[in-house]
């Protein structure tokens, strides 16, 4: 009697634990929920297709990326607030509080290291896998300083969020378009004739600063604010030759290994119609945080 109670308490014991493994299993590979949305694997063209930007926009070219996922929406204050919160309480350190104008508008004045960071905790917080790591065997998470990390100090299929690389984001910000100047659906002639106060924030339209996100137009793949509102960090360090390079063409580029600047991509309220181009390119040091800078997550290939 005692064997077979034995048996079963340990038959049971085994079902639990094979249970709690296929749905931790099935955890890791569904789908996240929420503000995510999928986009697809494939090639799309990258670059200024007029010539009507800068040289640093040039050559236009075809390069493949995997599928992937980003959010609808610029991160906005209180996202921000609430992971922030948590990360002071779990050993993370910030250079800035980060601000925004109200809970709906997208959070401003961040570093490209406290995005970074925020995003490793906005992981843990969630129970996922960090993205970003203080050490090439990927045993430490990034959460202090600043560190220039190099691409093989991210686990870029790691179930953890992440920002976007240029060629994604600008993929992204295309949503299914070929050769459109902007976001949304408008193409050739010049890119003037494609842009107006209804659909979207930028300096024409006199706003004074941000608007809630998600206040415009989307694009085809459900994404708002890829064009004006705020800029947005993305990982790639900017070296304005990079397209002329072979490594601009490869599958899945991260671009260069190096560099001084951090990319910016999607303009802001403060700029001109021209910047907010899907193909225009801005830098800045990653160390500077700035009232028309914020970001946008997104997390691996699945």
């Amino acid at each position: 009697m005692k064997s077979m109670m034995t048996n079963s308490l340990a038959m049971i014991t085994c079902l639990v634990a094979g249970l709690w493994l296929v749905m931790a299993a099935w955890a890791a590979a569904s789908p996240p929920t929420g503000n995510m949305v999928l986009i697809p694997a494939g090639e799309f063209n990258m670059g200024d297709p007029y010539k009507e930007g800068l040289n640093d926009e040039l050559p236009a070219h075809k390069i493949y990326i995997s599928a992937f996922y980003i959010e609808k929406y610029l991160v906005t204050g209180k996202q921000w607030k609430d992971v922030y919160d948590w990360a002071e309480a779990h050993r993370y350190d910030f250079d800035n509080t980060g601000e925004s104008i109200a809970n709906d508008h997208p959070v401003q004045t961040v570093s490209w290291y406290d995005v970074v960071k925020w995003l490793n905790a906005r992981s843990e917080k969630e129970g996922r896998t960090p993205a970003y790591y203080m050490d090439v065997p990927n045993a430490t998470v990034y959460r202090k300083g600043k560190m220039d990390l190099t691409k093989d100090m991210v686990k870029w299929t790691s179930n953890g969020y992440r920002l976007p690389t240029e060629a994604e984001w600008e993929k992204a910000a295309r949503g299914g378009l070929d050769g459109h100047h902007y976001p949304w659906p408008g193409k050739g002639g010049n890119y003037k004739d494609h842009i107006d106060c209804g659909k979207t924030n930028y300096d024409d339209c006199n706003k004074g600063g941000t608007t809630p996100v998600g206040n415009y137009v989307a694009n085809g793949y459900g994404l708002y604010d890829l064009g004006g509102n705020v800029w947005g960090w993305v990982w790639d360090w900017y070296d304005s030759g990079w397209y002329g390079k072979t490594g601009a063409t490869s599958g899945n580029t991260r671009g260069p290994d190096s560099g001084s600047n951090r990319v910016l991509r999607g303009s802001c309220w403060i700029n001109s119609s021209r910047s907010l181009r899907c193909s225009f390119r801005f830098n800045y040091n990653p160390t500077d945080p700035e009232d028309y800078i914020g970001f946008r997550a997104t997390l691996g290939q699945p």
